[in-house]
């Protein structure tokens, strides 16, 4: 199942720069290892590393498929030195002692030796229904990783860790029901109470399998693999972790006005935390009329979320592709939109209340969204702003919009409460990141003055 020369590495360790360091074990195959095992005390003269991260799986965190290794931790690891260079963030060290082959009764096996030896606050619990075995195993397989996934979970909070989850992923060999065990997987891991990385939504090709372009072999993404998964990783979530940022939940909430007003146009813009491929972004809305509902600033050109003038929604890309419902959506009732985007299969999808409008093939680099504005509807409301860092399939799409909060690579939840019924703030961000929404204004153009017909004099408006 993977490479045997992979399986006889002996004890290896590199501290790199950037503060990653990667350690490599012979894998444990003892007999009747079980992740349901009493768990041994920790010893009471241990702290952890408030600002080391440790992740902890199988061949893919490991670095397997990309060059020297720099898989998508490294990576990752190589962002947050670049953060915290800049003054964004902590300066964080990162660990990985993954080991190719394992699935969840290995990792638990090896726990005491590899894990608290690292004395790191955060684990990252990378692995994967593959090594599982749901090739051929199916539910069993699948509720087995299952239980075995969250005892894991409530393994680190017992020793004091801060658990985070990597999603399920994709291999080249996988059936139709193996990817609908993925997708199902991945619809329950978004809905724990632990942060979660949504690694299927960066490199999925729609069916499973992985991007073309963008895999080493059947079971191992290449280098351009490893880079989207990296993006698909929220930057500043563990700086949000160790400020005490808590797991959203769905919050009740009203709505903001934006668009054209008296006193000038208003808008909101989010600007993605780091380089940015695959995306998600869904808002809802409430209007009468027509006009543009989110701007999508790309690195050449600005595409455009709209209802226009038949009173249906369309989507103009930057890179000059169209799309249009065919329902109205003026009808002064609420409807959500959705855009996903993946940036290595190449095809952007829009969703009009959980059902697909259309798909267009392209790939985009987008830096800004932008909600509201002068071009927006008049009088327009807006509720719950969601943007993730990875594409969506059509199980999570509609999910968000039976109004259920999905949380794997979350950067941005604004319910937009602008009643601030059940918020402080009417613009502030639930996920678990500290990227914030910009406030837009433009002046409101001039008043003209006209004669008024009873006294000939010059009267404002």
């Amino acid at each position: 199942m993977l490479r045997s020369s992979l399986l006889s590495l002996a004890l290896a360790g590199l501290v790199a720069a950037t503060g990653f360091a990667t350690v490599a074990r012979r894998p444990a195959f003892g007999t009747g290892s079980r992740a349901s095992q009493p768990l041994a005390p920790v010893p009471a003269d241990t702290l952890p590393n408030d600002l080391k991260i440790v992740f902890f799986g199988s061949s893919v965190p490991f670095g397997q498929g990309a060059t020297n290794k720099y898989g998508y931790p490294a990576r990752y690891a190589a962002l947050l030195a670049q953060r915290a260079a800049r003054g964004q963030g902590a300066a964080w060290t990162v660990a990985n002692i993954s080991v190719p082959g394992d699935n969840t009764v290995k990792v638990a096996a090896r726990w005491p030796r590899d894990l608290r030896p690292q004395h790191g606050r955060y684990v990252v619990l990378a692995l994967s229904l593959g090594n599982e075995g749901i090739h051929g195993g199916g539910q069993r397989v699948f509720e087995q990783f299952n239980t075995n996934l969250a005892q894991l979970v409530q393994r680190a909070r017992a020793e004091g860790l801060v658990p985070v989850v990597a999603n399920c992923y994709t291999r080249n060999d996988y059936t139709p029901e193996d990817y609908a065990f993925i997708r199902q997987m991945n619809l329950l891991l978004h809905a724990w109470a632990v942060p979660s990385l949504n690694l299927l939504g960066a490199v999925d090709d729609g069916a499973g399998h992985w991007a073309p372009g963008y895999w080493d072999d059947a079971l191992h993404p290449n280098d351009r693999g490893h880079a989207e998964l990296a993006h698909a990783l929220v930057p500043s979530l563990f700086d949000a972790l160790r400020a005490g940022k808590p797991i959203p939940h769905k919050t009740a909430t009203s709505y903001v006005r934006l668009g054209p007003g008296p006193r000038g146009a208003t808008g909101l813009a989010l600007r993605p935390e780091a380089l940015l491929h695959p995306f998600t972004q869904v808002v809802s809305f409430r209007t009468a009329g027509t006009g543009q509902l989110v701007a999508l600033q790309d690195s050449t050109a600005t595409g455009s979320l709209a209802i226009g003038a038949s009173g249906g929604l369309t989507y103009t890309s930057a890179q000059g592709g169209h799309l249009a419902s065919l329902r109205r959506v003026n009808d002064n009732r609420w409807h959500q939109l959705a855009l996903t985007h993946y940036y290595a299969w190449g095809q952007t999808v829009l969703y009009l209340d959980g059902a697909e409008v259309g798909r267009l093939p392209e790939r985009l680099l987008t830096r800004q969204l932008s909600l509201g504005g002068r071009r927006a509807p008049r009088g327009g409301q807006y509720r719950n702003w969601l943007f993730y860092r990875a594409g969506m399939n059509a199980d999570e799409l509609r999910a968000l919009a039976a109004d259920s909060l999905l949380k794997s690579s979350l950067e941005l939840y604004a319910p937009l409460d602008g009643h601030r019924a059940h918020a402080s703030d009417s613009l502030g961000n639930l996920a678990q990141s500290t990227n914030r929404l910009l406030r837009l204004a433009s002046p409101a153009p001039p008043v003209a003055p006209h004669s008024s017909k009873k006294t000939g004099k010059k009267a404002l408006r």
